[in-house]
């Protein structure tokens, strides 16, 4: 009788991982499948940048290439970070014979997949004796519209630093705080915009959430990236450029992305410092009031804070893409499920960034920019209103209390 009970969690574990093993092999199947309608989609982006990169790359030694500066987009003055040049040359080498956009969209595919991966690990947490609800988070996340579009489509690679945050994400609810700084950095190290997280460190550095000392690891993390390329014979000072080259790219209020500049005319380009200046005054008036809250930040309300975070910050800042609210995208399938409430945050999120993405794509634009921005913004002062109400600086009604506000609802 004692080995059969000391059995019993070997077997359960046994059992546990075959289910996992299959359903990552049949995810792989079913990512594979929905993404096969668009393999042979070129999009303008890939004419003009993306397919020169390739090819510069594929005729100029591989990784010998990335000596030189090639990797522009003329259209906004920036370049790219050099650790998705390294996939590209990586690619290029491996698959000498496969076509320049069906091997970069592969590499998104590749991170599709990590990215539903760390939304499995985000959702576990939550529901620790389920394997089912976290299966069901990670085929949300694989099989959203922008996710699709954005890789499978569009030939991007915002799945890639979006993956690194969902996974520095992980990395601060299971504790691992180096881990979440090093997995910040990576993100960085792919695209700046990865900042739109940033947000959520400061204000758990002000609730001494976190050791002030482990934010040198997220610049160390992006020097050790690009060290290779100046290895290779890249100017030191060029790749420590590429990200600020990137914050001043030129353009317009908004890219058209469905955030607050679709209400300001081009025409007062030239004070969009304000808007910084806005997003900054509204992320240190949150540090402020998580700080002053007596309400501790417990998992579900770090969520809520990420989530918010990935959200608000393109939302405010100028000069934003439609692609820039992908995060946001997949958070928002996060915070679905740690708060059942808020189920048609994910909806009204990917709905706008999809239809965002149509004109680009297919030059159609079914609903009006302005429109899908006034949802997010109804959105925003929802989470917004009952974020006060969760650090009870909002009265809290008698159904209700700051524990079930911040997500403490249980795997039923």
């Amino acid at each position: 009788m004692p080995r059969r009970i000391h059995s019993l969690p070997a077997c359960h574990d046994r059992k546990r991982f075959i289910e996992i093993t299959l359903f990552w092999i049949n995810a792989l199947l079913l990512a594979f499948v929905v993404r096969l309608p668009w393999a042979n989609l070129i999009s303008s982006d890939y004419v003009e940048y993306v397919g020169v990169w390739f090819d510069f790359i594929a005729n100029n030694g591989y990784f010998n290439a990335l000596k030189y500066g090639f990797a522009e987009n003329l259209t906004y003055g920036v370049e790219y970070h050099v650790p998705y040049l390294y996939l590209l040359s990586l690619a290029a080498m491996s698959f000498p014979s496969v076509e320049g956009y069906l091997a970069i969209k592969a590499i998104s595919t590749v991170f599709d997949l990590l990215l539903a991966f760390f939304v499995y690990k985000c959702v576990r947490l939550k529901y620790s004796q389920s394997n089912t609800v976290p299966c069901i988070a990670a085929l949300a996340a694989l099989l959203a519209p922008t996710v699709i579009l954005n890789g499978a489509a569009w030939g991007q690679n915002d799945s890639i630093y979006t993956a690194f945050l969902v996974a520095c994400l992980w990395a601060l609810l299971s504790g691992h705080h180096g881990w979440a700084f090093i997995a910040f950095g990576l993100s960085f190290s792919f695209k700046t915009q990865a900042i739109f997280l940033a947000p959520l460190f400061l204000w758990l550095l002000m609730k001494k959430k976190v050791d002030w000392r482990l934010f040198f690891l997220s610049p160390l993390v992006y020097f050790v990236t690009i060290i290779p390329a100046w290895v290779i014979g890249r100017p030191l000072d060029d790749l420590l450029y590429i990200f600020v080259n990137q914050i001043n790219q030129t353009g317009r209020l908004t890219e058209q992305a469905p955030n607050l500049y679709q209400w300001v005319p081009d025409r007062y380009y030239e004070y969009y410092p304000i808007g910084i200046l806005l997003t900054a005054l509204v992320v240190l008036l949150i540090a402020i009031l998580v700080y002053k809250s007596r309400v501790d930040i417990t998992k579900d309300l770090l969520v809520y804070l990420a989530t918010f975070s990935v959200l608000i910050v393109p939302f405010l800042l100028p000069k934003m893409h439609e692609r820039y609210f992908f995060p946001a995208d997949i958070f928002a399938i996060i915070f679905a499920f740690y708060f059942s409430k808020y189920w048609y945050t994910p909806v009204i999120i990917g709905l706008s960034s999809s239809l965002a993405y149509l004109n680009f794509l297919y030059g159609v634009r079914p609903i009006p920019l302005t429109w899908l921005a006034f949802a997010l913004l109804l959105l925003i002062i929802v989470l917004g209103w009952n974020l006060l109400k969760a650090l009870e600086y909002l009265p809290l009604s008698r159904k209700h209390s700051a524990a079930a506000l911040t997500g403490q609802v249980g795997a039923d």
